[in-house]
């Protein structure tokens, strides 16, 4: 499907959304219980977060050092921690750090929750595990709850990730990244590619609402 015959379709769910979520709302994923507050990404709408969920739930994080990059209500998160592993959640919407706090403590797990553009508030370290659930749609964020949609008129946050990326790396990390068939898969490759780093698809599942969805590992190229 056209990308902008998709945004023109999904538009009006996505009003319809953000005015359900006018309120806090609560949301469980399998033995995971949320709240959800207003201008924050809820997971429940949308299939990627139920995808990496689903994944990640099949995954050694135990005791590892794991990064949710734009956590949003922080589910990943919180799912992460309670696999024991020593969970970061980062992102530019304060009140998504609000909320990865509210329910870090709902679930009775420890995440260390940092507002940060990307990277440039997160500690100099090498991650054992980066989650990203990124925005793609092309236009410039007006809100900081806009920020979990879109990535920019020309795919400034793909650059600037793509760039910093490799300095928060190991040899043996993981950097899982889920996309949709909407997005300028072309375009983030490229960009990707000029920072020497590459996709490698590993699943996908089609869904209505956001299109056929595919998760990547990203690593660096040898």
């Amino acid at each position: 499907m056209p990308n902008s015959l998709f945004q023109f379709i999904t538009r009006p769910i996505r009003f319809g959304i953000k005015w359900y979520l006018s309120k806090p709302r609560n949301f469980t994923y399998k033995n995971i219980e949320t709240t959800i507050l207003p201008d924050v990404f809820h997971p429940g709408f949308f299939h990627s977060t139920k995808i990496l969920l689903g994944f990640l739930h099949h995954q050694n994080v135990h005791h590892k050092e794991f990064l949710e990059l734009g956590c949003g209500s922080g589910i990943i998160s919180v799912s992460a921690a309670l696999q024991r592993a020593h969970v970061t959640a980062s992102d530019i919407n304060t009140k998504a750090i609000d909320n990865v706090s509210l329910n870090a403590k709902k679930n009775r797990v420890e995440i260390t929750a940092i507002h940060s553009d990307l990277f440039d508030q997160l500690p100099e370290k090498k991650w054992d595990w980066i989650v990203i659930n990124p925005p793609y749609y092309p236009s410039n964020p007006a809100s900081e709850a806009d920020y979990a949609w879109y990535c920019g008129d020309e795919h400034q946050y793909f650059e600037k990730l793509f760039k910093n990326l490799p300095a928060y790396i190991h040899s043996e990390s993981r950097v899982l990244m889920i996309l949709s068939e909407v997005c300028d898969l072309k375009k983030i490759f490229s960009i990707a590619d000029q920072h020497n780093l590459c996709f490698e698809k590993i699943a996908e599942k089609n869904v209505w609402v956001d299109g056929k969805n595919y998760l990547y590992w990203i690593t660096v190229k040898r």
